[in-house]
């Protein structure tokens, strides 16, 4: 019962009217009420309640119940001293009532559904257009002439590492990180002229970051009326192009190193051959004898060298097998438990359930013990080395080397890969590019992450093969 009243309450309200008028016109009489025609009028109110609810045919429809309820009326008041004809007047009145405001509601109700019908496709497209800004994992901001934002996705908050709540703000005062930017958009606003392929690298979240931004002016009628900008994360795609640049860096170099080696061998070989025979023939000659010793200390120095670029150009890869990386890596830290005691550093190892891969135990091992040696030779006087080998996502096996050492300055980060770059007084600084050499003959990745002061971290990924892993 509840459900019907709130249905129809507003028709109960419309009868409810009538009925109290024409109570008034009937209980009371014809003459014994001075205000008649004055509720008389009251009629008109249920009327334009219809036509303002149903248009027009609802004031029609009340206007005809109206006239209905109020013929009688007429009837009382034949004997009555005031013409019939009024009261026939009031009842056209009452149609022409409904008609009009039957007619004006009918259309502004039609205008008010066209205006819903627009605003409705107008909340439509901006839904669809603003869920395709936010689809695009490029940032997008759009500002107006003064520089204030008006459009911001997901993108762009993420790349830019600001609020999702800025718009309407200044998009000078927002965007803090990006000064290039800022000089770059009020000169394409200012000249109305596209400005593409900006590269600036940002520190955002302690994080360096590699952006590209595009800034379009924004042209509607012929006017410009602010400014589209598409910024983009290109540090991955940086570090991309660097490792293939250092790839056929190492290529090109690997082969000249086979050549240069060859040739420097032998001669070598030679030098060693007349120090020893001269050393015997000046055994009296004690000062000859510690020259001769010095000659042969610097040719088998020369002779490592010489190995190492052997090393880097072809490395001695043995029959690719399936490896145990977690079991390989327990077998290098006893290996290297000596030279690591020695140096008072300690080593925490830690490892997960991993499956086996098809690679070189030979060279694996090789690099792991560079990396061990590394990290020690960073820890002169003593610390610790945590070594931890994960599963990562089924897809990687991660290795990761954390020394708390003396860190590696910023400058020196992007070098330390680089064939013959070295810190150390008696280094060859090959033997990193050899670990770079190995861990690309696995087609995996190795990077570096370090702070001065604070030790460094080196981080392996080496690819799970899925068959082996099932199989394993």
């Amino acid at each position: 019962m509840k459900k019907i009243l709130l249905k129809y309450k507003y028709e109960i309200v419309i009868f409810l009217f009538i009925a109290g008028v024409s109570i008034i016109h009937y209980l009371y009489g014809y003459k014994d009420v001075p205000y008649h025609s004055v509720y008389r009028l009251l009629y008109t109110v249920p009327i334009i309640m219809g036509a303002y609810k149903y248009g027009f045919r609802g004031g029609v429809l009340v206007a005809l119940i109206v006239g209905l309820v109020y013929s009688p009326h007429i009837l009382l008041a034949v004997n009555l001293s005031s013409p019939t004809i009024n009261e026939l007047i009031d009842v056209f009145f009452f149609f022409s009532i409904g008609v009009v405001t039957g007619i004006l509601f009918e259309r502004k109700n039609r205008e008010l559904e066209d205006i819903k019908g627009s605003l409705a496709r107008y909340i439509l497209l901006e839904k669809y257009t603003n869920g395709i800004i936010e689809s695009i994992k490029s940032g997008v901001v759009a500002v107006n002439n003064d520089m204030f934002i008006t459009i911001i996705n997901q993108g762009a908050t993420d790349i830019l590492g600001i609020d999702e709540n800025c718009i309407g703000q200044s998009f000078l005062k927002t965007i803090v990180c990006c000064e290039q930017v800022k000089t770059k958009a009020i000169e394409s606003i200012r000249q109305n002229k596209i400005i593409e392929n900006i590269e600036i690298d940002v520190k955002i979240a302690n994080k360096e970051t590699n952006i590209r931004v595009n800034i379009y002016p924004l042209n509607l009628e012929n006017m410009n009326k602010g400014l589209v900008m598409i910024f983009d994360d290109i540090t991955e795609l940086n570090k991309l192009q660097k490792h293939v640049q250092r790839n056929d860096k190492l290529v090109a170099l690997g082969e000249l190193s086979t050549g240069i080696a060859h040739e420097i061998r032998n001669p070598l070989a030679i030098i060693k051959a007349v120090a020893q025979t001269m050393k015997g023939e000046a055994e009296r000659s004690t000062e000859a004898v510690k020259e001769l010793e010095i000659i042969d200390e610097e040719v088998e120095r020369a002779n490592r060298i010489v190995k190492s670029l052997m090393d880097f150009a072809k490395p001695n890869k043995d029959e690719m097998s399936l490896c145990a990386v977690d079991i390989l890596m327990e077998d290098v830290i006893t290996i290297t438990s000596q030279y690591i005691k020695r140096n008072e550093v300690t080593i925490n190892y830690y490892r997960d359930k991993i499956p086996e891969i098809v690679a070189s135990k030979e060279l694996l091992k090789q690099a792991f013990i560079n990396l061990i040696f590394n990290a020690t030779d960073a820890m002169p006087n003593g610390g610790e080395l945590t070594i931890t080998v994960r599963n990562l996502n089924h897809q990687w096996i991660q290795i990761i080397f954390q020394d708390t050492g003396i860190g590696i300055e910023e400058s020196h980060i992007k070098k330390v890969f680089n064939p013959f770059f070295t810190t150390k007084e008696e280094g060859t600084g090959l033997g990193l590019s050899i670990v770079h050499r190995i861990v690309e003959e696995h087609n995996g990745v190795i990077d570096v992450f370090s702070k001065v002061g604070e030790g460094s971290r080196f981080e392996l990924l080496l690819p799970i093969d899925k068959e082996v892993s099932i199989h394993s």
